[in-house]
């Protein structure tokens, strides 16, 4: 049973917290898991290197997997993601548009499963609606990095 308030939903609309940087944004978050009561789900990610990369062994053997999980790069969601019922996401792809999952949809956490996050739609004219959030493959648009990644994980 869903025990987040009708006033949440209409909160979260309202408000706005703006940040510029990855690192604030992780405070901001962490601080705002602590507001929302119950039960924190923890999502890991599973990183690996693009096939292209896969033909250098050079590059394979050089960089292991923590290093990988470490990286907090532009674009991506973070590797360790927590979320409890209640919390504010945002979307980071457009994964249905014409159902209003588009890059920068609000939602609200409604319900976290092993393999996909349901949440309520706080903003546009799909406002209130429910959405099934699934774990996709993600590579970054643009890295200084000399290999080529990918992420699986929710894109929130």
């Amino acid at each position: 049973m869903n025990t987040i308030g009708t006033s949440t939903p209409t909160f979260l609309t309202e408000c706005t917290i703006l940040s510029a940087r990855n690192d604030d944004v992780s405070d901001i978050n962490t601080t705002a898991l602590n507001i929302f009561p119950g039960r924190l789900y923890t999502y890991l990610a599973a990183d690996k290197m693009s096939v292209d990369n896969e033909i250098n062994p050079t590059i394979t053997n050089r960089y292991p997997n923590e290093y990988f999980n470490s990286l907090d790069t532009p674009g991506l969601p973070t590797f360790k993601l927590e979320l409890k019922l209640g919390s504010p996401i945002i979307l980071l792809r457009n994964i249905a548009p014409k159902d209003g999952l588009c890059n920068g949809t609000r939602l609200m956490v409604t319900r976290c499963n092993t393999r996909i996050i349901e949440a309520q739609i706080l903003t546009g004219e799909k406002f209130g609606n429910l959405a099934f959030i699934p774990r996709i493959s993600l590579a970054p648009s643009f890295s200084k990095m000399p290999f080529q990644m990918t992420r699986r994980q929710f894109p929130v």
